[in-house]
């Protein structure tokens, strides 16, 4: 009987050592490789929607000077500018208003 035990556990060995490689391997991804796939991911998205983001606010501006300088203000393109130019000066000043004060 003590052969039977033997010969039964010894022939039980590649089958639960292939099951502790597959046990080991998905351990190791999911806990390392999963995470860092998933923080890449959302990296590689995020920088492309703020190229996007960027890509479609300088075409816009474009397309309003262009729209403003061609329709409304044909003769007198400083006028465009000057508007805009106030725009972004009140932007600007709202933005600095929030801004964080450090402190000395």
């Amino acid at each position: 009987m003590a052969d039977d035990k033997s010969i039964t556990s010894t022939s039980n060995w590649p089958e639960r050592a292939a099951q502790i490689v597959v046990e080991v391997t998905d351990n190791i991804q999911e806990k390392g490789i999963s995470p860092l796939y998933r923080l890449v991911r959302i990296v590689t998205l995020g920088l492309m929607g703020l190229l996007l983001t960027i890509a479609v606010a300088i075409l816009g501006l474009i397309g309003v000077i262009r729209v403003l300088d061609s329709y409304l203000f044909a003769a007198h393109q400083w006028i465009t500018y000057a508007i805009l130019g106030t725009i972004f000066l009140v932007a600007g000043l709202i933005l600095w208003t929030k801004r964080i004060k450090k402190e000395d």
